[in-house]
Formats: C-alpha cells, sequence, structure tokens
C-alpha cells in the first residue's frame, strides 16, 4: 500500500460480519485504492469508478481536506455526497505503523478524528485501516516482532469496538506473510487468523499478476481468511516499475479486467461465501494503463 495514511473511501460490494455495511453486490467486485487525492477530485473519481463498475473506492484525503471535513465544510461534505450519489458507500480509512509500537487503551488521534467528523456529519459508512506493521524496522529484524504483532491486534479490536458503537464496520489491510507468524497468545492461531478475526474484512496485499505467483505466495493466506468465514478481498496492483510478476501496469489495458475479472471468478467459486473480489491499487496508476482518468 502506499505509505501515504489519511481518509479513505469504499464503496461496500459484501455484506460484512456485523451485519452493518455494504450494499447489494453491483456487476462487477471490484474495489479501487485512490491515494493523496484531493475532495475536489471526487466527482473525477466517481465518474471514473462508475465507468470502470468499479463497486467500492478507497480515497485519501489530504490534511487540508480532512481539517474542512471535521468542521463540516459544504465542499467537503458535497465532494463525499459526489461518491456516495454515484452509488458508493465512503469508508474512512488511516493507518501507520507506528501505532503497533507501543500498546494503547483508546484508537489512535487520528482514528477518533474521523470517527468524530462521522458522528457530527454521517459521512462515513465504515473504517478501513492500513496498518502494515511488517514494514517496521523492528519487524524485520525480528528484534521486537512479537511486542509489535500482539499490538497490531490490540489496535485493530480497540479501532473496530470504537467504530462499531457508531455502527460502522472496520476492515484491515494484512500481508501473506501474516500467514506464517504465529502469536504467543494466539492460541495456535497465526497472526492473519488474529488480525481477521479482530475486525470485519480484510484486504490481502498478496499484488501478484499470474494465478500461479498467486497460489504460490498467498495460497495459504487465502485459506486461512476462507477459515476464519469473514469477507476479504484479494489486493493487485497497477503500479509501474514495479517488481517482476507483481503489477498488472505491463498489460495491454484490454486485457487487464479479463484477467482480474477470471480471477475473482475462480476465487469465488473457490471460496464461496468470505471472498468479496479484487481490490486495485491504485486509481492514477490505473488510469494511465486504462489511458483514460475519467
Amino acid at each position: 500500500m502506499n505509505r501515504a495514511r489519511f481518509v479513505t473511501t469504499t464503496a461496500g460490494l459484501w455484506a460484512w460480519s456485523t451485519g452493518v455495511g455494504f450494499a447489494q453486490r453491483p456487476a462487477a467486485n471490484r474495489s479501487l485504492w485512490v491515494w493523496q487525492t484531493p475532495l475536489d477530485e471526487a466527482p473525477a473519481v466517481a465518474a471514473f469508478a462508475t465507468r470502470y463498475r468499479f463497486g467500492s473506492v478507497f480515497l485519501s484525503i489530504p490534511a487540508a481536506d480532512r481539517a474542512a471535513l471535521a468542521a463540516g465544510a459544504a465542499n467537503a461534505l458535497q465532494a463525499l455526497g459526489a461518491l456516495r450519489n454515484a452509488g458508493l458507500q465512503v469508508y474512512c480509512v488511516a493507518g501507520d505503523p507506528e501505532w503497533v509500537k507501543r500498546r494503547r487503551d483508546e484508537p489512535p488521534e487520528t482514528v477518533r478524528r474521523l470517527l468524530g467528523a462521522h458522528q457530527a456529519h454521517g459521512v462515513f459508512d465504515g473504517i478501513a485501516l492500513d496498518v502494515e506493521p511488517h514494514t517496521l524496522p523492528e519487524w524485520k529484524d525480528g528484534s521486537d516482532k512479537s511486542a509489535l504483532a500482539e499490538n497490531y491486534i490490540a489496535v485493530l479490536g480497540l479501532i473496530r469496538a470504537a467504530a462499531a458503537a457508531l455502527g460502522l464496520p472496520a476492515l484491515a489491510t494484512v500481508h501473506p506473510t501474516y500467514a506464517k507468524y504465529s502469536l504467543p497468545s494466539g492460541n495456535g492461531q497465526t497472526l492473519l487468523q488474529s488480525a481477521a478475526r479482530a475486525v470485519d474484512a480484510t484486504d490481502l496485499m498478496a499484488y501478484r499478476n499470474s494465478e500461479a505467483t498467486l497460489e504460490s505466495f498467498g495460497g495459504t493466506a487465502m485459506e486461512q481468511l476462507a477459515g476464519v468465514g469473514k469477507p476479504w478481498w484479494l489486493g493487485v496492483s497497477t503500479h509501474a516499475n514495479s517488481p517482476p510478476g507483481t503489477s498488472y501496469a505491463t498489460l495491454p489495458a484490454a486485457r487487464f479486467f479479463a484477467e482480474i475479472d477470471a480471477t475473482a471468478t475462480e476465487l469465488r467459486q473457490r471460496f464461496a461465501g468470505s471472498f468479496a473480489g479484487i481490490s486495485v491499487e491504485d486509481y492514477r496508476n490505473t488510469a494511465a494503463l486504462l489511458g483514460s482518468s475519467t
């Protein structure tokens, strides 16, 4: 995921296990990540998403726009209204690996402010969390991995509870490598299983552009998420200049949707009842791939 972490919007395609949340599925089960995009571009994002049959949109909002939203500024509320009027549910997104460096007794300030904006203005339909503790040096070198993992599960639970109090479901991005790490306090569960149980749905950041490499890298993770029984998305990337085998950026535009829809069809058959759809990272790279931003 893009390390810029602000507000994000989602149009839901799947009913959350909490009973709160997603609308009826549109023609295609696709979600789209949108990073560092001003709110005044929301109408263009909405047009792009509907044109290409994305049912969900994750929209990051710069700091100035977040302040306007919290204050209830008309232009900010109207911008989010453009997404909702296009049939998209709006999910706020926040996250930072720094969140897991200590144990918390309440959600991080960013989350509290976003939930406060929703409580005041009714602007969101859920919250999505992109924390990514595996990017921390202390995680990579193993020096504090156990504590970081425990804190990760704890903060997900805190945020889910706070969101649920306002009737909002919570989603979290997860990495396939979490399927290989068992929490000391997890009663035999992997970190991936614990994370999936801590929230209402997940987005698996597998980022592979063929069935063979997806199965090799993400097969175990997909099986574990299906076993938990909550909705999960499969992440794919359209980023240019990505490592070989990880992005669809090199495909002809005509093949892009055919490829991801074929993958979605196979996974829906294989994991009926839990697979939610394909999550695409991200808006600007996908627009470049398709040759249009509207």
